[in-house]
């Protein structure tokens, strides 16, 4: 890769990452693409295109250049992989023992977790420090993952 990706960017991206988009690194000019999941299914399987609207097209001209040359890309990780209730659970336990923590531990059990979580916070007037938190942990995760593909960045 030539060009350096920006930490920061690539955290933010994978922060606000879409679940109806397919996201890319171009490995030579750090440049992120998304694209939707249906779009790109339609450049995999070679449907016309005439149909799209502008905006369309130009995702899927990008598709078609990801299937055409796979080694100039590499796809972001899923959500499983960023694995955002970890990073709710660390920030629990960061937490000095007390109601707060113990309040914040009780929500992320079971079904409803994210929702119980984000009110939580909100109601013991932590979402600053969990936004500091949770955007800290996106800037390692990403760094881990450029580490682990051997993708430069600063």
């Amino acid at each position: 890769m030539a060009t350096p990706v920006n930490i920061d960017e690539l955290a933010q991206e994978m922060q606000s990452g879409f679940e109806i988009m397919v996201t890319f690194l171009h490995l030579e000019s750090g440049s992120i693409v998304m694209i939707q999941e249906e779009i790109f299914r339609q450049a995999a399987d070679e449907e016309p295109v005439e149909e799209l609207e502008d905006w369309e097209q130009i995702e899927y001209r990008a598709a078609q250049d990801i299937l055409l040359h796979p080694d100039h890309y590499i796809e972001f990780p899923d959500r499983d992989e960023i694995n955002e209730y970890r990073m709710m659970e660390r920030f629990c336990l960061s937490l000095e023992e007390g109601r707060a923590r113990d309040r914040l531990l009780s929500a992320i059990r079971g079904k409803g977790a994210f929702s119980r979580f984000k009110d939580g916070v909100m109601s013991i007037g932590m979402n600053d420090e969990w936004q500091s938190f949770r955007t800290e942990c996106y800037r390692e995760f990403a760094k881990k993952w450029c580490e682990m593909n051997g993708i430069p960045y600063e």
